[in-house]
């Protein structure tokens, strides 16, 4: 889509490529997009976390597991937890 609208793009699928990518835009002269392809269950970590954090992700997990969701807990624990 980027380079439909004349604008350099890069896509990236493995995580071995992320530092040539990287060096890649970093070079060219105008603007660009990076596509980076990552596990639909990610987490990103913020540097700190704060107990409202927790909190909030606490009541996410107990909200899934109570309406029988508790498949995506079992899911996220795998792609965060079992790499």
């Amino acid at each position: 889509m980027a380079n439909a609208c004349g604008i350099k793009g890069i896509r990236i699928e493995d995580p071995a490529d992320l530092e040539r990518a990287i060096g890649e835009a970093l070079a060219h002269p105008g603007p660009v997009v990076i596509d980076a392809v990552v596990e639909r269950m990610e987490m990103v970590m913020p540097p700190k976390i704060t107990t409202e954090m927790a909190k909030g992700f606490t009541l996410y997990m107990l909200k899934a597991v109570m309406s029988g969701r508790g498949d995506e807990i079992i899911e996220l624990a795998k792609a965060n937890l079992l790499r």
